[in-house]
């Protein structure tokens, strides 16, 4: 038989009351903002003893005071349990169940030990409360046409959810997975009708859907986790088509002028890599001092935005070049690394360093720009570096890094939000600029 634990920890993640820890066991726990509470929330939404916990046949059980709620996963309770995988939110504040560790989940951990560190090297925090099956389960849910045509209708002063309103639990993106399906359902009907009568008036239409599958599937994964719904998606479309053929140029022209354009080599790899990063951030200046947009999932929206307009345009010129294998290739290796992900990881980065303020200068000296930046100049060097190991070794790992600074950024952008949410976004960025001015010194 299965052994029953006697209590289980919860942690907090999330908000207020974030770092801090209950052990619940068959003796009820009370979380709240009075001291007699076992867990003494610091968080103004809790009430005073707003929570009763209790561990009864290894479940989590729990039950909400008089005109008190709870979430779970963001759904309204009163009573219930939780599970592993799941969040507690009480008030502002999100909880975890935390499972001591045992041989089974050595390799997580280690994985686990690994992604710490790169978000510690692209300047983002440590991973917390992320499931990914809990994540993408929304993916396989049955919704109408009408569900999906209201989905997009944000970005407005009308259909802009006020930020108390904004849920900062880890976002459960879905509609990517139907454009994926709806666009790779169109491509193959363009192979299938050109192999099949070998008219060549189907090529400009195959090279255009191949070409920006992957490019606009990632593109609307972001557009999802920007759970701010604060952008539209006509802004989105027109950052990615002008911010896409702006970023090439200004590629183009930094070839001619440095001449790294070399292939082949390491060098030519870092000059490509060097190059065409530094192309698609400046192609983010569209945008950059547009102030209501202000958050860090918004800049990585906005990132992702410019890079599947510069992936979509450079793999249509690469398969007119090369042929129409060379579209399949780039669109399934998009998920390991490439020209959404990487700017979506400098676009986070470089909002979070401007915050509220106009853009300066100066402000892509700072480490926190500069940390996300290198790394993804470092991921777009080895991708094009004359380095194949076999069974895409090379990309897989280059896939795991990105992934995991994007999910530290995201993680961050959350926590933003929570932070704003608690004290008022007024007064979290007039602290956030003290503290940088602070920082920066006289």
């Amino acid at each position: 038989m299965p052994h029953t634990p006697d209590s289980i920890l919860l942690v907090c993640v999330g908000g207020p009351d974030i770092g801090k820890r209950l052990a619940v066991s068959a003796r009820p726990a009370t979380v709240g903002r009075s001291s007699s509470c076992e867990a003494a929330s610091d968080d103004p939404e809790v009430a005073q003893e707003h929570l009763i916990l209790k561990l009864d046949g290894g479940k989590v059980n729990f039950s909400a005071s008089a005109d008190c709620v709870a979430f779970v996963d963001s759904q309204r309770v009163v009573t219930g349990s939780f599970s592993p995988g799941q969040q507690l939110r009480i008030g502002r504040s999100l909880w975890e169940i935390r499972n001591p560790s045992n041989s089974s989940s050595d390799l997580y951990s280690l994985l686990g030990g690994i992604g710490d560190r790169i978000s510690q090297v692209a300047g983002g925090e440590k991973l917390e409360g992320f499931n990914l099956p809990e994540m993408f389960s929304e993916i396989w849910r049955k919704r109408s046409d009408e569900d999906m045509e209201n989905y997009f209708a944000v970005g407005t002063p009308l259909n802009t959810p006020k930020l108390g309103d904004v849920e900062t639990s880890w976002p459960k993106p879905w509609f990517f997975f139907k454009t994926f399906m709806l666009a790779a359902l169109v491509y193959l009907g363009f192979l299938f009708a050109y192999d099949q009568f070998s008219n060549e008036n189907l090529l400009p239409g195959l090279l255009i859907i191949g070409s920006f599958v992957m490019p606009l599937t990632l593109l609307i994964l972001f557009f999802e986790v920007n759970v701010l719904r604060n952008v539209s998606l006509y802004q989105v479309l027109k950052l990615s088509l002008l911010g896409g053929i702006l970023s090439l140029i200004l590629s183009l022209f930094l070839y001619q002028w440095t001449n790294l354009g070399l292939t082949g080599t390491w060098f030519g790899a870092l000059g490509v890599g060097l190059v065409e990063e530094t192309g698609k951030a400046a192609a983010l200046l569209l945008v950059l001092n547009k102030l209501k947009y202000r958050w860090i999932l918004n800049g990585m929206l906005f990132g992702a935005a410019v890079g599947a307009g510069f992936a979509g345009f450079e793999s249509a010129g690469y398969a007119y070049r090369f042929g129409i294998q060379n579209i399949t290739t780039r669109g399934l290796l998009a998920l390991c690394g490439g020209h959404v992900l990487w700017t979506a990881l400098v676009g986070g980065a470089l909002w979070r360093v401007r915050g509220d303020q106009r853009f300066q200068w100066v402000m892509l000296r700072d480490m926190r720009f500069l940390r996300a930046f290198g790394l993804a100049v470092a991921m777009h060097m080895v991708w094009d570096a004359p380095l194949e190991p076999p069974l895409h070794v090379k990309d897989i790992v280059l896939g795991f890094i990105v992934w995991a600074a994007l999910l530290s950024f995201i993680q961050t952008g959350l926590l933003q939000i929570r932070a704003a949410q608690t004290i008022g976004a007024t007064e979290f960025f007039k602290q956030r600029n003290l503290a940088d001015s602070v920082a920066k010194g006289p």
